[in-house]
């Protein structure tokens, strides 16, 4: 297997830095990025994967006729579902930031800035090295990429997620067919143009099941290049680390 820049990154960190604090942080950070970004694809597959017809009342069913035809109908958990789609928009929203987040606290000890404020994102990181290190790949790359409109309006959807549900029970229309004996939704689910602008507007058409897969392989793409910009970034400063300030 290719070793990757963050691999490459590691190995520089051991062998160049010797302040245990430094060395403590790093590993924390470092290894919580990797969960955070698995978390992230975790929660999204398992938003791919929900079934509404795995919500049925146990052992329910309401007795309907069409013409001359009487059918058992099962009964349908509407909530219980609802609730498990923004448990896992609530999973995948929060763990796609704090991803990277996390990764700015990284930054703040692969570069050498003093002192570190007391709260740190991945704007505060953005801000740190284009002030600081206004060279830097990294910074180049952080203030490309959230300026664009992916990042504006995906940002709003972890706010939204620590104070309200994304979904509501109105927003899920169903229907039992027939023919396949389930249940089906007679429309996608959508998240709202700007879950803080109310009220709220779906003129986006933002459709969870494409959104959701789309920003993850956004996250990814930006973690993983942030780390081959790192990389650049560290072979300009002699292969040491932390790096020094111009």
């Amino acid at each position: 297997m290719q070793e990757t820049a963050q691999q490459k990154i590691r190995e520089l960190f051991a062998s160049t830095v010797s302040d245990s604090r430094l060395i403590y942080d790093f590993d924390l950070f470092d290894s919580s990025v990797n969960q955070k970004l698995w978390s992230t694809k975790y929660y999204c597959e398992q938003l791919m994967s929900l079934d509404i017809n795995q919500f049925h009342w146990p052992s329910a069913s309401d007795t309907q006729s069409s013409g001359s035809t009487v059918f058992q109908t099962p009964m349908l958990d509407i909530s219980n579902f609802c609730n498990h789609l923004n448990l896992f928009l609530d999973g995948f929203f929060m763990n796609a930031m704090s991803t990277l987040d996390t990764l700015a606290h990284e930054l703040f000890i692969l570069y050498e800035s003093r002192p570190r404020p007391a709260n740190i994102y991945i704007d505060t990181a953005k801000k740190m090295l284009l002030n600081v290190y206004p060279n830097s790949a990294v910074g180049g790359l952080l203030d490309d990429q959230l300026s664009k409109p992916w990042f504006r309006e995906f940002e709003p959807f972890r706010h939204c997620t620590t104070h309200e549900s994304l979904i509501r029970h109105s927003d899920i229309v169903y229907r039992f067919d027939q023919v396949a004996s389930n249940y089906k939704l007679s429309r996608k689910i959508k998240l709202p143009d700007n879950p803080q602008a109310k009220p709220l507007t779906y003129n986006r058409n933002r459709i969870v099941s494409k959104y959701c897969p789309s920003t993850l392989r956004k996250i990814q793409w930006l973690v993983t290049n942030v780390y081959k910009c790192a990389l650049r970034d560290i072979r300009a400063n002699g292969n040491t680390l932390p790096i020094s300030a111009p």
